[in-house]
């Protein structure tokens, strides 16, 4: 990476360390914070393999006999993808980053990109209906199990942006394309986490070579309490149902993890707003009236 991005790049902290004030600020003005080699070679080995399991399964025909609740094998009822959920270093950390107050997961995302993998253009994934606020924090937390080496794909970063309201494809029009304050991150170790405000631009530039050497990726979500926020798809009940089934809360210790009381249906919602979104929404308050 770039001199330029190297003094941008956040401290980094050591696996099971608190993060320091200078680390907590730097989080609140960036936007993201660096954990190298967070996860050992162990484990590591052992999340790849139930990646390769969790693609071959999600490509395997549905058994059209089945229960109706059947809709594949879910990411977090692989172990170790599970109780990556609530790994209690990473517990610490993002108790943190939310001010100590409670919070919820929200998704698990699961991924091998190969040689030739396309980008990803310019987005954030915060997620909101609609766009107005950031009075409350969500996290993801991007885990690269082989590191970050300069081929297949570079994690571009708007440091900073978490701080503007914009739609989450207001910047996809211009790609991957270098923006000004953009921190190019292709150089990380094996088993790096980084976590990153869900509001932060960020993209997937797509670089050459990796030939024989995929990228094992896996993503996870978190969403402050307080507020209620939209709902990952309509398996977010049955993902809460089965993390508690399956005792990821690690014997009650993090079972508020799991709270779907923090998550609204999302879909019926947003037709709903779509009907009310006309003009400034604020009209929409009581004793408000359009002009004229």
């Amino acid at each position: 990476m770039t001199h330029a991005a190297q003094q941008l790049l956040s401290p980094t902290t050591s696996a099971g360390m608190p993060l320091t004030d200078s680390e907590q600020k730097h989080f609140v003005e960036h936007g993201y914070h660096i954990l190298p080699s967070f996860i050992g070679a162990e484990l590591r080995e052992k999340l790849k393999t139930e990646v390769d399991e969790f693609l071959s399964d999600q490509a395997a025909p549905l058994d059209p006999y089945g229960p109706a609740e059947n809709i594949k094998k879910l990411q977090l009822e692989y172990p170790e993808h599970g109780l990556l959920l609530t790994e209690p270093r990473l517990m610490a950390i993002i108790s943190q980053l939310m001010g100590n107050t409670e919070f919820s997961f929200h998704h698990l995302h699961t991924a091998k990109h190969t040689a030739g993998f396309p980008a990803a253009n310019w987005h954030h994934d915060y997620e909101q209906y609609p766009q107005s606020n950031r009075s409350h924090l969500m996290l993801h937390v991007f885990f690269y199990l082989n590191g970050l080496d300069g081929t297949i794909g570079d994690l571009l970063l708007l440091p900073g942006t978490q701080k503007r309201i914009l739609a989450r494809d207001a910047l996809e029009f211009c790609g991957t394309e270098t923006l000004p304050g953009t921190v190019v991150i292709d150089d990380v170790p094996p088993g790096t986490a980084i976590i990153v405000n869900s509001a932060v631009v960020h993209a997937r530039r797509s670089k050459p070579g990796g030939e024989g050497h995929p990228r094992y990726f896996i993503d996870s979500s978190y969403c402050q309490a307080g507020v209620k926020w939209p709902s990952y798809s309509t398996l977010h009940p049955r993902l809460m149902r089965r993390a508690k089934e399956l005792g990821l809360g690690r014997a009650g210790a993090y079972d508020f993890v799991f709270n779907a009381d923090n998550f609204f249906e999302e879909a019926p919602a947003r037709a709903q707003l779509q009907a009310l979104n006309v003009g400034s929404l604020i009209l929409q308050l009581p004793g408000q009236r359009e002009v004229g």
